[in-house]
């Protein structure tokens, strides 16, 4: 695996540890106004998004670009949708937020960079072999 994707991962994590270490396991965060830690969320999905872009992009993998937006672009704006409804309706049931937590929260974890550069890795190992 390339230099381009460690430091990706790095950052990546980087990210994600500072996310839930000041941000969800916090003390105050209960004293944080709601929109404030929406948008929190969003700035913290849309650097994890562009990270991969341009880590997926610097990588010449077409196609990998190509899920990554799908999935992440998906991802924002349906928790996007869901927060504005939360700003104008009022609390969405808590049912709902947790799997608007858990989307935001895979798609914040490295977890999806790491399963496309194993794929990147296996794909490529075995274009070398032949």
């Amino acid at each position: 695996m390339s230099n381009k994707f460690w430091k990706g991962l790095i950052v990546i994590f980087i990210i994600y540890t500072c996310y839930y270490i000041f941000f969800l396991e916090a003390s105050y965060l209960l004293s944080i106004p709601r929109p404030i830690r929406h948008l929190i969320k969003l700035f913290t999905l849309i650097a994890v998004y562009l990270l991969g872009v341009y880590q997926l992009n610097s990588q010449k993998i077409g196609w990998m670009t190509t899920i990554w937006h799908i999935i992440h672009i998906t991802g924002i704006v349906l928790i996007c949708l869901f927060g504005i409804y939360d700003w104008i309706f009022g609390i969405l049931p808590i049912k709902i937020r947790w799997v608007l937590g858990s989307i935001a929260e895979f798609l914040i974890a490295p977890t999806l960079y790491i399963a496309m550069g194993l794929i990147q890795y296996f794909l490529l190992k075995e274009k070398i072999k032949k």
